[in-house]
Protein backbone atom coordinates (compact mmCIF):
# COMPACT_ATOMS: atom_id res chain seq x y z
CA UNK A 1 0.00 0.00 0.00
CA UNK A 2 2.76 2.45 0.97
CA UNK A 3 4.63 1.58 -2.22
CA UNK A 4 1.52 2.35 -4.27
CA UNK A 5 1.12 5.73 -2.59
CA UNK A 6 4.82 6.47 -3.11
CA UNK A 7 4.61 5.57 -6.79
CA UNK A 8 1.58 7.80 -7.23
CA UNK A 9 3.36 10.71 -5.58
CA UNK A 10 6.40 10.14 -7.80
CA UNK A 11 4.19 10.25 -10.90
CA UNK A 12 2.56 13.47 -9.70
CA UNK A 13 5.98 15.02 -9.08
CA UNK A 14 7.07 14.05 -12.59
CA UNK A 15 3.93 15.53 -14.12
CA UNK A 16 4.44 18.75 -12.19
CA UNK A 17 8.04 18.83 -13.42
CA UNK A 18 6.88 18.40 -17.02
CA UNK A 19 4.33 21.17 -16.56
CA UNK A 20 7.00 23.44 -15.12
CA UNK A 21 9.33 22.72 -18.02
CA UNK A 22 6.58 23.50 -20.53
CA UNK A 23 5.73 26.74 -18.74
CA UNK A 24 9.34 27.92 -18.92
CA UNK A 25 10.00 26.95 -22.55
CA UNK A 26 11.62 29.65 -24.68
CA UNK A 27 8.76 30.64 -26.98
CA UNK A 28 10.89 32.19 -29.77
CA UNK A 29 12.69 28.87 -30.23
CA UNK A 30 9.38 26.99 -30.30
CA UNK A 31 8.14 29.37 -33.00
CA UNK A 32 11.39 28.82 -34.92
CA UNK A 33 10.87 25.05 -34.73
CA UNK A 34 7.34 25.51 -36.05
CA UNK A 35 8.68 27.57 -38.96
CA UNK A 36 11.30 24.91 -39.72
CA UNK A 37 8.56 22.30 -39.86
CA UNK A 38 6.68 24.40 -42.41
CA UNK A 39 9.83 24.76 -44.50
CA UNK A 40 10.31 20.99 -44.38
CA UNK A 41 6.77 20.41 -45.66
CA UNK A 42 7.36 22.73 -48.62
CA UNK A 43 10.67 20.98 -49.37
CA UNK A 44 8.89 17.62 -49.45
CA UNK A 45 6.19 19.08 -51.68
CA UNK A 46 8.93 20.22 -54.06
CA UNK A 47 10.39 16.71 -54.07
CA UNK A 48 7.04 15.28 -55.17
CA UNK A 49 6.59 18.07 -57.74
CA UNK A 50 10.01 17.48 -59.28
CA UNK A 51 9.55 13.72 -59.56
CA UNK A 52 6.03 13.93 -60.99
CA UNK A 53 7.15 16.58 -63.50
CA UNK A 54 10.12 14.42 -64.56
CA UNK A 55 7.65 11.61 -65.28
CA UNK A 56 5.75 13.90 -67.65
CA UNK A 57 2.92 15.23 -65.47
CA UNK A 58 3.79 18.75 -64.29
CA UNK A 59 1.90 20.06 -61.24
CA UNK A 60 2.16 23.26 -59.23
CA UNK A 61 4.15 23.22 -56.00
CA UNK A 62 1.04 24.28 -54.09
CA UNK A 63 -0.82 21.16 -55.29
CA UNK A 64 1.94 18.69 -54.47
CA UNK A 65 2.43 20.30 -51.05
CA UNK A 66 -1.30 19.93 -50.34
CA UNK A 67 -1.21 16.33 -51.59
CA UNK A 68 1.72 15.51 -49.32
CA UNK A 69 -0.04 17.14 -46.35
CA UNK A 70 -3.20 15.16 -47.07
CA UNK A 71 -1.09 11.99 -47.09
CA UNK A 72 0.34 12.95 -43.70
CA UNK A 73 -3.20 13.29 -42.34
CA UNK A 74 -4.25 9.87 -43.65
CA UNK A 75 -1.05 8.26 -42.37
CA UNK A 76 -1.41 9.84 -38.92
CA UNK A 77 -5.13 9.10 -38.65
CA UNK A 78 -4.83 5.40 -39.51
CA UNK A 79 -2.61 2.54 -38.23
CA UNK A 80 -1.01 1.93 -41.63
CA UNK A 81 2.74 2.61 -40.98
CA UNK A 82 2.85 4.87 -44.05
CA UNK A 83 1.15 2.70 -46.69
CA UNK A 84 -2.22 4.41 -46.29
CA UNK A 85 -0.62 7.84 -46.59
CA UNK A 86 1.22 6.92 -49.79
CA UNK A 87 -1.87 5.23 -51.25
CA UNK A 88 -3.86 8.40 -50.62
CA UNK A 89 -1.14 10.50 -52.28
CA UNK A 90 -1.35 8.28 -55.35
CA UNK A 91 -5.15 8.62 -55.37
CA UNK A 92 -4.90 12.40 -55.13
CA UNK A 93 -2.30 12.50 -57.91
CA UNK A 94 -4.69 10.46 -60.04
CA UNK A 95 -7.38 13.06 -59.34
CA UNK A 96 -4.96 15.70 -60.68
CA UNK A 97 -4.75 13.81 -63.97
CA UNK A 98 -1.55 11.85 -63.34
CA UNK A 99 -1.81 8.31 -64.82
CA UNK A 100 -1.73 5.48 -62.29
CA UNK A 101 1.61 4.12 -63.52
CA UNK A 102 3.28 7.54 -63.17
CA UNK A 103 1.66 8.20 -59.79
CA UNK A 104 2.87 4.85 -58.49
CA UNK A 105 6.34 5.38 -59.95
CA UNK A 106 6.53 8.81 -58.30
CA UNK A 107 5.88 7.16 -54.94
CA UNK A 108 8.74 4.73 -55.59
CA UNK A 109 11.15 7.49 -56.66
CA UNK A 110 10.25 9.71 -53.70
CA UNK A 111 10.88 6.86 -51.27
CA UNK A 112 14.12 5.81 -53.00
CA UNK A 113 15.39 9.38 -52.81
CA UNK A 114 15.28 9.07 -49.02
CA UNK A 115 17.81 6.23 -48.94
CA UNK A 116 21.06 8.27 -49.34
CA UNK A 117 20.25 10.88 -46.66
CA UNK A 118 18.95 8.19 -44.32
CA UNK A 119 22.20 6.29 -44.79
CA UNK A 120 24.10 9.43 -43.76
CA UNK A 121 21.88 9.87 -40.69
CA UNK A 122 22.43 6.22 -39.75
CA UNK A 123 26.18 6.70 -40.14
CA UNK A 124 26.04 9.77 -37.89
CA UNK A 125 24.12 7.86 -35.24
CA UNK A 126 26.24 4.69 -35.40
CA UNK A 127 28.84 5.71 -32.75
CA UNK A 128 26.15 6.50 -30.17
CA UNK A 129 24.19 3.34 -30.94
CA UNK A 130 27.37 1.24 -30.87
CA UNK A 131 28.27 2.72 -27.49
CA UNK A 132 24.82 1.81 -26.20
CA UNK A 133 25.05 -1.73 -27.57
CA UNK A 134 28.49 -2.25 -25.99
CA UNK A 135 26.98 -1.66 -22.57
CA UNK A 136 24.92 -4.83 -22.91
CA UNK A 137 26.61 -8.16 -23.68
CA UNK A 138 23.28 -9.63 -24.79
CA UNK A 139 22.54 -6.71 -27.11
CA UNK A 140 26.02 -7.03 -28.61
CA UNK A 141 25.50 -10.73 -29.34
CA UNK A 142 22.01 -10.19 -30.80
CA UNK A 143 23.19 -7.29 -32.99
CA UNK A 144 26.19 -9.24 -34.25
CA UNK A 145 24.05 -12.29 -35.01
CA UNK A 146 21.49 -10.16 -36.87
CA UNK A 147 24.22 -8.58 -39.01
CA UNK A 148 25.76 -11.98 -39.85
CA UNK A 149 22.36 -13.51 -40.71
CA UNK A 150 21.43 -10.51 -42.87
CA UNK A 151 24.71 -10.69 -44.79
CA UNK A 152 24.31 -14.44 -45.29
CA UNK A 153 20.77 -14.04 -46.64
CA UNK A 154 21.88 -11.27 -49.01
CA UNK A 155 24.76 -13.43 -50.29
CA UNK A 156 22.58 -16.51 -50.83
CA UNK A 157 19.89 -14.50 -52.63
CA UNK A 158 22.25 -12.41 -54.73
CA UNK A 159 21.54 -14.15 -58.05
CA UNK A 160 17.77 -14.04 -57.66
CA UNK A 161 17.98 -10.43 -56.49
CA UNK A 162 20.11 -9.48 -59.51
CA UNK A 163 17.64 -11.13 -61.88
CA UNK A 164 14.72 -9.43 -60.13
CA UNK A 165 16.35 -6.01 -60.43
CA UNK A 166 17.10 -6.62 -64.11
CA UNK A 167 13.47 -7.58 -64.72
CA UNK A 168 12.20 -4.44 -63.01
CA UNK A 169 14.65 -2.31 -64.97
CA UNK A 170 13.33 -3.75 -68.25
CA UNK A 171 9.64 -3.39 -67.34
CA UNK A 172 9.90 0.19 -66.11
CA UNK A 173 11.86 1.70 -68.99
CA UNK A 174 9.01 4.10 -69.80
CA UNK A 175 8.87 5.33 -66.20
CA UNK A 176 12.48 6.36 -65.65
CA UNK A 177 13.59 9.86 -64.74
CA UNK A 178 16.87 11.51 -65.67
CA UNK A 179 19.90 11.96 -63.41
CA UNK A 180 19.17 15.67 -62.81
CA UNK A 181 15.60 15.17 -61.46
CA UNK A 182 16.81 12.21 -59.39
CA UNK A 183 19.62 14.31 -57.93
CA UNK A 184 17.16 17.11 -57.10
CA UNK A 185 14.89 14.61 -55.34
CA UNK A 186 17.82 13.33 -53.26
CA UNK A 187 18.80 16.93 -52.50
CA UNK A 188 15.27 17.71 -51.29
CA UNK A 189 15.22 14.53 -49.18
CA UNK A 190 18.57 15.53 -47.67
CA UNK A 191 17.30 19.02 -46.85
CA UNK A 192 14.22 17.45 -45.22
CA UNK A 193 16.45 15.31 -42.97
CA UNK A 194 18.58 18.36 -42.13
CA UNK A 195 15.38 20.20 -41.18
CA UNK A 196 14.28 17.35 -38.90
CA UNK A 197 17.63 17.22 -37.11
CA UNK A 198 17.79 21.02 -36.81
CA UNK A 199 14.21 21.21 -35.52
CA UNK A 200 14.97 18.69 -32.77
CA UNK A 201 18.03 20.69 -31.73
CA UNK A 202 15.96 23.89 -31.61
CA UNK A 203 13.13 22.31 -29.58
CA UNK A 204 15.62 20.82 -27.12
CA UNK A 205 17.34 24.21 -26.81
CA UNK A 206 13.97 25.75 -25.93
CA UNK A 207 14.12 23.67 -22.74
CA UNK A 208 17.79 24.25 -22.03
CA UNK A 209 18.94 20.84 -23.31
CA UNK A 210 21.89 21.07 -25.73
CA UNK A 211 21.95 18.47 -28.51
CA UNK A 212 24.73 17.90 -31.00
CA UNK A 213 24.03 17.00 -34.62
CA UNK A 214 25.11 13.42 -33.91
CA UNK A 215 22.81 13.14 -30.91
CA UNK A 216 19.86 14.58 -32.82
CA UNK A 217 20.56 12.16 -35.68
CA UNK A 218 20.49 9.25 -33.22
CA UNK A 219 17.14 10.36 -31.81
CA UNK A 220 15.85 10.72 -35.38
CA UNK A 221 16.78 7.11 -36.17
CA UNK A 222 15.17 5.90 -32.93
CA UNK A 223 12.01 7.76 -33.90
CA UNK A 224 12.03 6.26 -37.40
CA UNK A 225 12.29 2.76 -35.93
CA UNK A 226 9.40 3.57 -33.58
CA UNK A 227 7.40 4.72 -36.59
CA UNK A 228 7.22 1.14 -37.89
CA UNK A 229 4.95 0.19 -34.98
CA UNK A 230 1.42 -0.01 -36.49
CA UNK A 231 -0.42 2.37 -34.18
CA UNK A 232 -2.41 5.43 -35.21
CA UNK A 233 0.25 7.96 -36.13
CA UNK A 234 2.77 5.74 -34.29
CA UNK A 235 1.62 7.55 -31.14
CA UNK A 236 3.43 6.12 -28.14
CA UNK A 237 6.11 4.31 -30.13
CA UNK A 238 7.81 7.40 -31.55
CA UNK A 239 7.24 9.34 -28.34
CA UNK A 240 8.82 6.63 -26.20
CA UNK A 241 11.78 6.42 -28.56
CA UNK A 242 12.32 10.17 -28.37
CA UNK A 243 12.12 10.26 -24.57
CA UNK A 244 14.56 7.35 -24.32
CA UNK A 245 16.98 9.01 -26.75
CA UNK A 246 16.88 12.34 -24.95
CA UNK A 247 17.47 10.69 -21.57
CA UNK A 248 20.33 8.70 -23.12
CA UNK A 249 22.02 12.03 -23.85
CA UNK A 250 21.56 13.48 -20.39
CA UNK A 251 18.10 15.06 -20.32
CA UNK A 252 16.00 14.59 -17.20
CA UNK A 253 12.76 12.66 -17.58
CA UNK A 254 10.79 15.90 -17.15
CA UNK A 255 12.79 17.76 -19.80
CA UNK A 256 12.72 14.77 -22.16
CA UNK A 257 8.94 14.48 -21.84
CA UNK A 258 8.45 18.22 -22.38
CA UNK A 259 10.71 18.25 -25.45
CA UNK A 260 8.88 15.24 -26.86
CA UNK A 261 5.47 16.82 -26.26
CA UNK A 262 6.38 20.04 -28.06
CA UNK A 263 8.22 18.21 -30.84
CA UNK A 264 5.29 15.90 -31.47
CA UNK A 265 2.73 18.70 -31.27
CA UNK A 266 4.64 20.33 -34.13
CA UNK A 267 5.48 17.28 -36.25
CA UNK A 268 2.29 15.29 -35.52
CA UNK A 269 -0.39 17.68 -34.28
CA UNK A 270 0.19 20.72 -36.49
CA UNK A 271 1.04 18.66 -39.58
CA UNK A 272 -2.00 16.42 -39.12
CA UNK A 273 -4.31 19.41 -38.68
CA UNK A 274 -2.83 21.06 -41.77
CA UNK A 275 -3.24 17.76 -43.61
CA UNK A 276 -6.93 17.61 -42.73
CA UNK A 277 -7.39 21.11 -44.16
CA UNK A 278 -5.40 20.13 -47.26
CA UNK A 279 -7.54 17.04 -47.77
CA UNK A 280 -10.69 19.15 -47.56
CA UNK A 281 -9.31 21.69 -50.04
CA UNK A 282 -8.48 18.90 -52.48
CA UNK A 283 -11.92 17.33 -52.14
CA UNK A 284 -10.08 14.30 -50.86
CA UNK A 285 -12.82 12.59 -48.90
CA UNK A 286 -14.87 12.02 -52.05
CA UNK A 287 -11.79 10.95 -54.02
CA UNK A 288 -10.34 8.66 -51.39
CA UNK A 289 -13.63 6.98 -50.53
CA UNK A 290 -13.76 5.35 -53.93
CA UNK A 291 -10.08 4.73 -54.54
CA UNK A 292 -7.99 4.28 -51.41
CA UNK A 293 -8.71 0.61 -50.69
CA UNK A 294 -8.04 -0.33 -54.30
CA UNK A 295 -4.88 1.76 -54.43
CA UNK A 296 -3.49 0.24 -51.24
CA UNK A 297 -3.78 -3.18 -52.88
CA UNK A 298 -2.16 -1.89 -56.08
CA UNK A 299 0.70 -0.21 -54.22
CA UNK A 300 1.28 -3.29 -52.07
CA UNK A 301 1.47 -5.51 -55.17
CA UNK A 302 3.83 -3.13 -56.97
CA UNK A 303 6.11 -2.77 -53.96
CA UNK A 304 6.23 -6.56 -53.58
CA UNK A 305 7.15 -6.89 -57.25
CA UNK A 306 10.12 -4.52 -56.89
Amino acid sequence: MYQRVYDRLAVMDTLRGVGGALAHARLPLVVLALALNGIGLVITGERWRGVVAALGSPLRLSRTTLINLAGIFVRNATPTTGLGGDASRIALLRAEGVPLARATASFAYVRLSEVPPLAVVVALSTPAIASLVRRSHTALIVTGAAVVVGMAIAWLARHRLRAHVASIWTRTGHLRIGPAPAARAVCCATLAQVETIARQIVVAAAFGVPLTIQQSATITIMGIVGGFVPTVGSVGAIDGSMVAGLMLFGATVEAAAAITIVGRVISYGVSTAAGAVALALLGGRRILRGRQDRLQDVVARRVQSL
